[in-house]
């Protein structure tokens, strides 16, 4: 459940940082290495996106290359 005084739950807010988003992108970095990418994007709900290819007009916060 959203915490409505907040706007996201406790677990969402953890799911949504910038670390949760360096974990994944480490993980799919050591099993694939190449491009893996740390995105920002304006979503409140996902903030950060982890891929392998970041789309056009996407912040490009952290990038991993092989």
């Amino acid at each position: 459940m959203l915490d409505l005084s907040t706007g996201l739950s406790p677990k969402r807010l953890l799911l949504c940082s910038r670390e949760n988003a360096n974990r994944v992108a480490s993980r799919l970095f050591d099993e694939r290495p190449g491009r893996v990418s740390i995105v920002r994007t304006t979503n409140p709900i996902q903030p950060f996106r982890v891929c392998t290819w970041p789309a056009f007009g996407e912040r490009v916060e952290v990038e991993m290359v092989l």
